[in-house]
């Protein structure tokens, strides 16, 4: 991590002059100087000879040889120019003890210069030193470094990605307590805080530097995200609108300030916001995905595709963009195309499951089922910690592709290897509902409900079960599903079954409250099939049939809605409302 301090120095040219073109005869000279011993030499030869050998062993990429020299010659020769050479050399080959003391040295030698005393406290914290880097930090706040902010974010930086949590939270407490009057230290302890998990500690040190620095766009911008991750989204909305006030031409608050509009829902917003930090920086690329998104949740799928394509050149947002680009064309219906851009994810983590997971769904819809299934056996040997979700979702898609009994047959499989997983014993149950094997739904319901009494989702689909096969224990049917309701008191299916049990017994003014209710919250076919019926039999006929068609524009080979069409010729006029 010695690395991270080079942001002050540039030493990508260390040796790209000077002694360039060295060949033989270079070779030859280091020969002939390193046949020389220094202790041979007089005072005005040695610092020479220490320096040739130095910069010859640096043009040979023998960095080593170049440092111990340099090094010498730092404690031979007091000066500024050589003891900043000898800490680039350390911070080059990752020497954080030879990097130090040349540090030191050129600090002392050069008071006010702003690169010695910010590459000295960094590396006097390294030395545990922490005497040493609060007289290095109170020299940068005397000389008031115009970098301060950043200097002091880089420091915890390193604090955060070397020393343990503990201890680097330690390290920062000490300094702000040595420093107390000093907003960006507070604010860069709060930082490190932030990032440990540490959230008080964060909030505490936030509001001290706040309280200094009132109107500090990016303190400000932290607070909002501190405040987000508590769930408090308006004082975290109210934090980032005072950050853009307060730095009106901040392309960061602007787009955390998009980003937060999109989480939180209002995409309008978000594209306004996101629209004027472009206006500001047309290539600032987490604001062109951050619009693109947004305009694909809008449903501008044209103007999403094409800021995504223009994304594809970008390493960072390539992975992302292909993913989001095949999820475009899959939502246009056009699976093959869909195939190929998350074919082309392979970032790896948690976007390249995803993209897997979709590719076999692209599979599916193109009626490439044994590949699709391939691929996803393949992955739960890629992925094991996911084994179980994977085999959810394969029999999701085996349902959707209208391959009931082979989504049944695989979650048995699955059950196999784990007897009493509760997320595959609830999706096996579903499946033997539809396929008649109310038994074994009954039985896997019951375990997943002896591990959790209170599962609200297997409460209701049980009881639901009981209402629809099993007549006689409607009783028990009502238990069930008021016990989900206790639970989960505005979900829509549960209220769509407590609904249901009331029609069945023969209580239709009472089932209509709550299926009006299920139906506003979630109009989905099952529910219209539901309440429509129910409708035309208390003589509602035209709100039924209203609601009836409604279910069948969403979805006319639902389950539901093909038996009230069944049952109610007359309502749909030969089978067409």
């Amino acid at each position: 991590m010695l690395k991270r301090l080079l942001f002050l120095m540039v030493l990508g040219g260390l040796w790209a002059t000077g002694c360039a073109g060295i060949g033989s005869q270079g070779a030859s000279a280091q020969s002939a100087l390193a046949a020389t011993s220094v202790e041979d030499l007089d005072a005005t030869s040695a610092p020479v000879y220490l320096m040739l050998v130095g910069e010859i062993a640096g043009q040979r990429g023998q960095f080593d040889v170049a440092l111990d020299h340099y090094a010498r010659l730092s404690e031979m020769v007091k000066d500024v120019r050589i003891a900043e050479r000898s800490t680039q050399i350390a911070l080059y080959v990752k020497d954080a003890d030879k990097a130090l003391k040349s540090a030191e040295v050129w600090s002392e030698l050069d008071h006010k210069s702003l690169p010695a005393h910010r590459i000295a406290a960094i590396l006097e914290i390294k030395a545990g030193n922490l005497d040493g880097a609060s007289r290095e930090l109170q020299k940068l706040f005397e000389l008031k470094d115009p970098d301060l902010e950043n200097t002091l974010i880089e420091m915890v930086k390193w604090i955060d990605a070397e020393l343990p949590r503990d201890e680097g939270l330690k390290v920062m407490d000490d300094l702000t307590a040595r420093h107390p009057q000093v907003a960006e230290l507070h604010f860069a302890y709060a930082l490190l805080a932030s990032d440990k998990g540490a959230l008080m500690v964060a909030q505490s040190e936030l509001a001290k530097a706040l309280a200094m620095r009132p109107g500090w766009s990016r303190a400000l911008m932290l607070k909002a995200q501190l405040q987000l991750q508590a769930g408090d989204t308006r004082d975290a909305r109210l934090n980032l609108e005072k950050a853009i006030k307060s730095d009106p031409g901040n392309t960061r608050a602007g787009l955390l300030y998009g980003q937060f509009l999109a989480k939180t829902g209002d995409l309008k917003g978000a594209e306004r916001a996101l629209s004027k930090v472009l206006e500001r920086d047309a290539h600032l690329s987490d604001a062109r995905f951050a619009l693109a998104s947004v305009w694909l949740e809008l449903g501008a799928s044209d103007r999403a595709k094409k800021e995504f394509e223009g994304l594809l050149q970008d390493p960072h947002w390539q992975p992302q963009s292909e993913f989001s680009l095949g999820l475009i064309e899959a939502r246009l219906g056009h699976p093959e195309a869909a195939l190929k851009h998350f074919d082309r994810v392979h970032s790896g983590g948690g976007l390249e499951f995803d993209a897997r997971f979709n590719a076999a769904s692209s599979l599916m819809s193109l009626g490439r089922l044994s590949e699709a299934r391939g691929r996803l056996a393949a992955a739960r040997r890629d992925y094991p910690d996911e084994k179980i979700k994977l085999y959810v979702v394969e029999a999701e898609l085996l349902v959707k592709a209208k391959e009931t009994a082979l989504a049944y047959d695989l979650l048995s499989e699955a059950l196999k290897e784990a007897p009493q997983q509760t997320d595959l014993l609830y999706s096996r149950a579903l499946l033997a509902d539809q396929l008649g094997h109310f038994d074994v739904m009954e039985a896997d319901l019951r375990v997943v409900l002896d591990k959790n009494p209170d599962d609200p989702a297997a409460l209701n689909a049980l009881g639901f079960s009981l209402v629809e096969h099993r007549p006689e224990r409607l009783e028990e049917a009502g238990d069930l599903i008021h016990r989900a309701l206790d639970k989960r008191h505005d979900d829509p299916a549960i209220l769509d079954s407590l609904g249901w049990l009331l029609f069945k017994k023969n209580q239709p003014k009472e089932a209509l409250v709550y299926l009006r209710k299920a139906y506003k919250l979630y109009p989905d076919p099952e529910i219209a099939a539901h309440l429509g019926e129910v409708l035309w039999v208390q003589g509602l006929r035209s709100e039924g049939q209203r609601v009836w068609a409604e279910g069948l524009k969403k979805n006319p080979d639902q389950d539901d809605m093909r038996r009230v069409r069944e049952s109610y010729p007359k309502a749909f006029k030969g089978g067409s409302l």
